[in-house]
């Protein structure tokens, strides 16, 4: 998609880069995220301007016309959005239950990616894991029902997600560096940037 072919610029959309990152060829990787996902992660992090729920392992921004999250330490692994999300803070216990229900979601195959960072160690301790198909994925890392730092799911199912309260949308698990927690949840389905085509297409 060409941004120049989206009314408002990145009205509407959601840029993702995480089926760059599935098996790439990292002899190339920087040059080609670049050209690809430059341009329309630096124009949606212009737009969003609101409150910073940042972390050492993640930036987390939300304002009125989206929000987005990226990779203090990989900053090529991003996510934005150009909805107004919910926000809410909540307490450690509620956490446990979202992390078990983000690891079932996606261990039933109804969600299209889940990222977590557990601790910001070298080399971090980190899952991601992508669905390719409908019964392949890409997985690095391993998954754990421990507490994390940071949480992302995207859910594309034909079963809702409780703590989603839908079938499609994003929803995200960030502890502030006070030790609370916050969660950002938008729900639907927004276009797309495409950048190159997908390894699920």
């Amino acid at each position: 998609m060409n941004l120049a072919s989206v009314p408002g610029g990145l009205a509407g959309l959601s840029v993702n880069t995480d089926a760059a990152l599935v098996d790439p060829d990292w002899d190339v990787f920087a040059a080609q995220h670049d050209r690809r996902y430059g341009l329309a992660i630096s124009q949606l992090k212009s737009q969003v301007r609101g409150r910073s729920f940042d972390n050492e392992v993640m930036t987390l921004r939300v304002g009125k016309q989206g929000f987005y999250v990226q990779s203090r330490r990989f900053p090529a692994a991003f996510y934005g959005d150009t909805v107004k999300p919910e926000v809410r803070h909540v307490d450690a216990d509620e956490v446990d239950l979202l992390v078990w229900e983000a690891v079932a979601t996606y261990r039933a195959g109804d969600a299209r990616s889940l990222t977590c960072v557990y601790a910001d160690d070298d080399p971090p301790d980190v899952f991601f894991g992508y669905r390719t198909a409908p019964k392949r994925r890409f997985e690095l890392g391993i998954l754990r029902s421990a507490r994390p730092l940071h949480l992302r799911i995207v859910v594309e199912g034909v079963n809702a997600m409780d703590a989603l309260g839908a079938e499609r949308g994003v929803l995200i698990v960030q502890r502030l560096a006070s030790g609370s927690f916050v969660t950002v949840r938008a729900t639907g389905h927004r276009q797309p940037f495409l950048a190159f085509p997908d390894p699920s297409g």
